[in-house]
């Protein structure tokens, strides 16, 4: 059986998931709850990275439904900084193992929370228009020429 993917940033997010997975994503499966993590903002990126801290929590949703090809659109939308990782999230049901995509690299955390509904107010029309630019670019470059598109795009679109 396939792990739902537990999303805590701007893959909560509907128009975001339809836009990277190309299709409907129908309703995400359910709530769930990270232990041990805190989500903070990324340094000149309008996306958020989980930290571990003990004793904090980071509320998210599951997408439990997905296709093979759903999952490589997955992966390249969080590009080659993130992990996949596996981890037991807290649902209404209990624990449950899902994936997420834990930082791995060439991104610099900060100490400020990032909120999901701040973002719906302030980035997320740009960040649309960001993941349109990436992922029209999906199964055409390689890691390094994926990663400076996201980059150029970001520095065009939010000033960064």
């Amino acid at each position: 059986m396939r792990l739902p993917y537990f999303f805590f940033g701007t893959l909560m997010d509907p128009d975001v998931l339809q836009l990277v997975l190309r299709r409907s994503p129908g309703a995400l499966s359910s709530s769930a709850t990270l232990h041990g993590y805190a989500r903070v903002r990324v340094t000149n990126e309008p996306y958020p990275a989980l930290v571990s801290a003990p004793g904090a929590r980071v509320d998210g949703l599951l997408l439990r439904n997905y296709t093979d090809e759903d999952d490589r659109r997955i992966r390249y939308f969080e590009d080659f900084d993130f992990a996949i990782e596996q981890t037991v999230v807290e649902t209404a049901a209990g624990p449950e193992d899902a994936h997420f995509c834990g930082a791995v690299s060439n991104i610099a955390p900060t100490d400020l929370p990032w909120s999901y509904e701040e973002w719906v107010r302030t980035e997320k029309q740009r960040f649309l228009q960001v993941a349109e630019i990436y992922m029209a670019a999906y199964g055409t470059l390689d890691g390094e020429a994926a990663d400076r598109l996201w980059l150029d795009t970001v520095a065009e679109l939010f000033g960064r």
